[in-house]
């Protein structure tokens, strides 16, 4: 064998051995995960439980330790006071006073004449300091009611969908967010139930069960669901596993309507066994005709 066809056969098996070792290199390495989530991101309609929450990225992120979530539900009455008087200005610094980490909002306007045509939502978020994401449900001419949610916390991502109705009654909605919670993603959903119709009001409540009992993250489900403790509404609720946080840990009746005195219970703030309620409490508050709910809750060690 000539000298030249031995340096070319060495070459070749050189060439072969480093790309060898390259493979085995890149084998070993960890895959580079990316550490960003989008900011505003449409909700998949249907969302399969997973066995730990996701981190930014998708990695897996251990539950933190002595995490706690103070959340409100407040049907604000389109802003105005029982009396007719506008009262944003008093709900904002209310809320800043009971310092809580998210809102769920129930009868906010947008562009409505009967509100001076602002956007409620984004005007307590401002005034409160806190993010703000708006559902609209129902239009009026050049303007929307709908719910809202306000958070302390950095918003992930937020989505609405409508709900069942019935022929005659007013069209509803679910709101999604997904708030991050010392890195725990946590869903907060915001809705208001058809008072008028009980069979309205049935068919929202299983669209409801069926939705956040898919989601793959802790939640919290507030608003004015228009059904007593004992209703159809909360026994489908029941089923799907979704707990009544006043049942464990609330203290009275839980009466929140009218608010200058209170006969009915209709507003709730409920979530799953990976959020365990520690305290919850009705506000004394007159700056609407429904009283606001306060709830504290601790995030389970196996969330």
């Amino acid at each position: 064998m000539t000298r030249t066809r031995v340096s070319v056969l060495a070459a070749m098996l050189t060439g072969v051995v480093v790309v060898g070792v390259l493979v085995a290199l890149a084998a070993t390495r960890p895959a580079t995960v990316s550490s960003t989530w989008p900011r505003v991101e449409p909700l998949p309609d249907a969302e399969r439980p997973s066995a730990q929450p996701t981190a930014p990225g998708g990695t897996l992120t251990p539950c933190p330790q002595g995490s706690r979530l103070t959340a409100m539900t407040f049907n604000i009455h389109f802003g105005k006071t029982a009396r007719g008087e506008p009262g944003l200005d008093r709900i904002a610094r209310e809320i800043r006073a009971w310092a809580p980490d998210v809102v769920v909002l129930n009868e906010v306007d947008r562009g409505r004449g009967r509100s001076g045509g602002v956007a409620q939502a984004r005007v307590l978020g401002q005034r409160t300091g806190m993010h703000a994401a708006y559902g609209p449900n129902r239009r009026y001419g050049g303007g929307w009611s709908g719910n809202a949610v306000l958070s302390r916390l950095p918003v992930v991502r937020s989505g609405n969908r409508a709900l069942p109705f019935v022929e005659g009654t007013i069209p509803r909605g679910l709101l999604r967010v997904t708030v991050d919670l010392d890195g725990v993603p946590v869903d907060v959903f915001a809705t208001h139930f058809e008072n008028s119709s009980p069979a309205a009001r049935r068919r929202q409540a299983r669209e409801v069960a069926r939705t956040v009992s898919r989601s793959p993250r802790p939640f919290v489900l507030g608003g004015d669901l228009n059904a007593s403790p004992g209703g159809v509404a909360l026994q489908v609720l029941d089923r799907a596993g979704v707990v009544d946080a006043w049942t464990q840990v609330g203290r009275g009746d839980g009466f929140t309507v009218p608010a200058w005195a209170p006969r009915k219970r209709i507003d709730y703030l409920l979530s799953d066994e990976r959020l365990l309620p520690r305290r919850s409490e009705v506000l004394l508050s007159q700056v609407s005709d429904h009283r606001p709910v306060r709830t504290v809750f601790d995030v389970a060690a196996s969330c």
